[in-house]
Order: C-alpha cells, then structure tokens, then sequence
C-alpha cells in the first residue's frame, strides 16, 4: 500500500510517515521516486538500517526534517551523511534509537554540527555527552529549540553548557539521573 501511494504522487511526495512496516527496500522505494522528499518520520522500524536511511538521505537532499524513533539498527554516522547531503536540514528529532551509552562514540555529532540551518533539536534517550552537545550548539546557530532529555551522556548541565545555549529561545536541558518517567 505504501508503494501505491508513492507512485500515486507523481514523483512529488513531501512527506513520508512509517511506524513498524518500514524496511530498507521500502526507503529504497521511496527514494527512488521520491527527489523533493523534506520530511521522513519513521517510529519503530527495526527493519530499518544506516544503509537503507542513508541511501534514502543521499538521494533526497531537499530532505528538512527528520524524526526517528525506537529505531534500534540507526546509529550516529545517519548525521554525518545528512550533515553532508541535507544542507536544508531544519527539523531532527531523534528518541531512542541504536545503542544507547554508544550512540554518539565517535565523530557523528560533527554531522549534526554541520545541519547550519537546523532549527529544531530533539534529543531523548541517546548517549550523548556534554562535550558533544556543546560542539552541536556551537555548530547550529539558528537553533530555536533545544531539547535534551533522559541521555545517559549528559549526567550533568554546568553553567558553561547553559551559557552556549543563552540564545536558544526554548531550551530544555534534562539530565539523565533526573528523568524519572519515560514516556
């Protein structure tokens, strides 16, 4: 069914939305015939890897906004190709996906450093540290919203973090031993 709907835009899909069914063929799909794709929301697609995101990232560079959740087989180097490939980049929302205390072990929070449009940022439930968060802020200065919560990175926001993100005008900046609820 999701084929035929993406048949039946003509080459103009917008926006794709997928919860559980999505698999990398499906991306595959969609990228294919899909060239002015700006916002893919995918929830809970485990069928889902770095390779079939990033072919879908690589092929659609109009691409604004993303948003992953309980995506378990995506990791960090997802930013880097979409810091590279998606310059328009405005919105990423990302919760719980791939490895939590490793999620962020390496260089990917210089591909979400290089989203220079990236207005929105959502963070849940992913390792990412201080340092790193810093580095993103410092990256993305049309930042409006900043939300960080429950990353087992940031055990702690000291006055240098909230002085980085003085210019956000909504900011949320949870630790990790503070959340005590996940949603």
């Amino acid at each position: 069914m999701a084929k035929v709907a993406v048949d039946r835009s003509g080459g103009k899909l917008e926006v794709f939305k997928g919860k559980r069914f999505v698999t990398n063929n499906l991306l595959t799909y969609v990228a294919d015939r899909s060239p002015c794709l700006k916002c893919l929301y995918l929830e809970s697609c485990t069928s889902v890897s770095n390779k079939g995101l990033t072919e879908l990232i690589t092929k659609c560079p109009m691409l604004e906004d993303l948003t992953l959740y309980s995506c378990r087989n995506i990791d960090g180097d997802v930013f880097v190709v979409a810091g590279k490939a998606c310059r328009r980049m405005k919105r990423l929302h990302v919760r719980w996906c791939g490895a939590l205390p490793a999620y962020f072990d390496g260089d990917e929070p210089v591909g979400i450093a290089t989203m220079r449009e990236l207005r929105h940022l959502t963070l849940e439930g992913i390792g990412v540290s201080q340092e790193k968060l810093m580095a993103i802020v410092d990256g993305c200065p049309q930042l409006d919203l900043l939300h960080v919560s429950g990353c087992p990175g940031l055990a702690a926001v000291d006055d240098a973090l909230q002085a980085k993100c003085a210019g956000i005008k909504s900011l949320t900046l949870r630790p990790y031993q503070e959340l005590e609820v996940w949603k």
